[in-house]
């Protein structure tokens, strides 16, 4: 094989195949790109990492001879990126590769074909639906947030349900503490549900954002395709069953919250600084009916903290713990909007949504209050002298203040910062 390259031409193709051929593995076989020139001049690149794979066109190349190879990322990308040269020549053997420019000559070995796995291709499989490349992104990235690490068991926790219906398309993830749903309208062909991993939609999402055009989604037992106009991508299905997340939300507010999202989002990650050097990472919210919103959170190491907000609160007075980064996760993916927070108890589901806008909803449960957790008059009180006669901490050098509370739930949990929930999701 052997093409004359124009760079810039042939770099976006590249970094396309690239990002999939360096993304989870390290086996020599998948960090390679396979490169096939037709007689009609056409040139595609393939690249996988077993789960995920791609699959695009390359323009900006002549072909001089024909053929098929598999090409190191790390050494003809690094060539392209960091050449000066418009064109180069790539000249492929049986066993040597060979990459040559103005002034600069490269030689590499070439790993033989077969040894490259199967791509699988979309021939055959139904359409599921069409969406706007730029709108798949976005409720991929919505919908994908309350999913968590993969995990033997449960499966779905690491996993996104993509859910079509009549005219619409949801992308739903759980790790059975939260929920996010994300919908978008599009062009609908087969009412279908496809279970795959949150990690290879999460980094095809960055893919998807710098197209504009639309992507057809296909599927069949095994694999989901998602097809651009010069690049597919392909993604394997999880063999497990998503839960019936409808059942479990609810409609009920006992207290309802309207504020402005980056205002409410920059003061819980002003005091997320404390909360997350804590075991549990709790943070408190303290809203009463004149309109005044409180958030604190203790670290035993590190002290106190605590944000006064303005905001419009109606329904029952309501003190409720979080787990301060679920919460932020929630406010981030709301974006800088007018949101609305329903809570529907102490120990019950809160829901998040944009105000006039029911395409995204964050639900989460809340965590485990104990008396140590609740520090308003602590805050209220201005003398630190008076505080540092009361609490000498000295005295506990090494060990958790507060010894009454020893037995509580914090101290339980220590080391799984994640179980001081009141209780999983129940679907």
């Amino acid at each position: 094989m052997k093409l004359e390259i124009q760079r810039q031409d042939f770099l976006k193709a590249w970094q396309t195949a690239e990002k999939t051929a360096l993304s989870r593995t390290m086996a020599d076989i998948v960090n390679c790109i396979k490169i096939n020139a037709t007689p009609d001049g056409k040139v595609t690149l393939e690249a996988t990492d077993i789960k995920t794979s791609v699959k695009c066109t390359a323009n900006g190349v002549n072909v001089i001879e024909p053929g098929a190879a598999l090409l190191p990322v790390a050494i003809l990308g690094g060539i392209l990126k960091k050449s000066t040269c418009d064109i180069f020549t790539l000249e492929v053997g049986d066993t040597k590769g060979m990459i040559n420019s103005e002034g600069s000559k490269t030689k590499f070995p070439v790993i033989p074909l077969e040894n490259f796995p199967n791509i699988p291709e979309s021939d055959g499989a139904d359409t599921i639906c069409e969406i706007l490349s730029t709108e798949l992104s976005r409720i991929i990235t919505e919908g994908s947030i309350a999913s968590s690490q993969p995990q033997d068991f449960p499966k779905y926790i690491g996993t996104c349900l993509l859910r079509t219906s009549e005219h619409s398309l949801k992308v739903v993830s759980t790790d059975g503490k939260r929920l996010s749903i994300s919908e978008v309208f599009c062009s609908v062909h087969k009412e279908d549900d496809v279970l795959l991993p949150a990690s290879a939609l999460k980094d095809l999402a960055k893919q998807l954002g710098s197209y504009e055009e639309n992507v057809t989604i296909l599927a069949d037992g095994s694999t989901a395709w998602f097809s651009l106009e010069n690049v597919e991508f392909s993604i394997r299905r999880v063999d497990a069953a998503f839960p019936s997340y409808e059942r479990i939300l609810n409609n009920e507010i006992y207290t309802e919250l309207n504020i402005q999202c980056d205002k409410l989002m920059y003061a819980a990650e002003r005091v997320d600084v404390i909360a997350k050097t804590s075991i549990s990472r709790i943070m408190v919210i303290d809203m009463k009916p004149d309109n005044q919103l409180r958030i604190t959170a203790r670290s035993n190491e590190y002290g106190i903290t605590g944000e006064a907000l303005e905001a419009e609160i109606s329904g029952n007075p309501l003190q409720i713990g979080f787990n301060s980064g679920y919460f932020i996760d929630g406010l981030r993916a709301l974006g800088q909007r007018d949101i609305v927070i329903e809570f529907s108890g102490k120990e019950e589901q809160t829901r998040m949504t944009r105000k006039d806008d029911s395409s995204f909803l964050y639900m989460l449960m809340p965590a485990r209050l104990t008396n140590q957790d609740i520090i308003f008059d602590e805050l209220d009180n201005d003398s630190l002298q008076k505080k540092q006669e009361e609490e000498p901490h000295e005295e506990y050098e090494g060990e958790e203040p507060h010894e009454e509370h020893e037995g509580e739930p914090h101290d339980e949990y220590e080391g799984e910062p994640h179980d001081e929930y009141e209780g999983e999701v129940n679907f």
